[in-house]
């Protein structure tokens, strides 16, 4: 999605990580090995665009992505139900530490 003229370098990095956690969605396993992995590609990219992510914000954005419409909207277009796949896979990782 980042291909077009004048996106961003964190757009370009997170792209190719949504698609995937799109695709993986369509497997509806959020507790899976490779949606874990999603997860933490997910926290290193925020981390290194926000420099931050802590177990607290992830469980924030858990919620956001699952119940806000508007993170659905956008992540959604990746692929159907990508935002609640993200938001399940997050609450699934951090039920593991």
């Amino acid at each position: 999605m980042a291909s077009y003229i004048g996106a961003s370098a964190e757009q370009e990095d997170a792209d190719p990580i949504l698609m995937a956690f799109a695709a993986e969605a369509t497997k509806g396993d959020p507790a899976s090995p490779e949606a874990r992995e999603l997860v933490l590609r997910w926290q290193a990219h925020l981390v290194k665009f926000s420099r931050s992510c802590d177990e607290e914000k992830l469980r924030r954005l858990a919620d956001l992505y699952s119940w806000d419409n508007r993170f659905a909207e956008v992540l959604d277009s990746y692929g159907p139900g990508t935002a609640h796949f993200m938001g399940e896979a997050i609450e699934a990782y951090l039920e593991t530490l």
